[in-house]
């Protein structure tokens, strides 16, 4: 009797899991390089200079800037179907894995993951045609 509880518990846990939320999870690593003395910030925050590792959440956009005194580069990353989801559909024909990775966010993939960026300047067009 004790043995068939215990079965029946690993197999509500294994089918109450997706796929991408197993072999991936919620989040999913970014991470930037740029110039040492740059200045990196991802969503508003702080992430270090020079260069960056964070783990992300994977269903939402996030904003990456670089910047070294007045010059700067952005870039918003976008979530993209992470097709691991639909290993589901062997499982138990996608009715529970797959909507489990949409509910905790690990049915998407962050695209993309690696930057390598450049703070760029912005001139002044009407400075430079000036002369004294």
């Amino acid at each position: 009797m004790q043995n068939h509880f215990k079965l029946i518990i690993v197999t509500l846990f294994a089918l109450l899991t997706g796929c991408a939320s197993m072999f991936n999870g919620a989040e999913q690593q970014v991470s930037i390089k740029t110039h040492p003395d740059a200045e990196i910030y991802i969503d508003d925050r702080f992430a270090g200079n020079g260069y960056a590792q964070r783990m992300l959440t994977r269903n939402t956009t996030h904003v990456i800037r670089v910047s070294q005194g007045s010059c700067e580069q952005t870039y918003i990353t976008q979530p993209r179907f992470n097709k691991t989801s639909l290993l589901g559909l062997f499982v138990d024909a996608g009715l529970i894995s797959i909507p489990v990775d949409f509910v905790t966010g690990a049915a998407w993939n962050i695209y993309p993951d690696r930057f390598i960026m450049q703070p760029e300047c912005m001139t002044d067009a009407t400075s430079s045609n000036t002369q004294p």
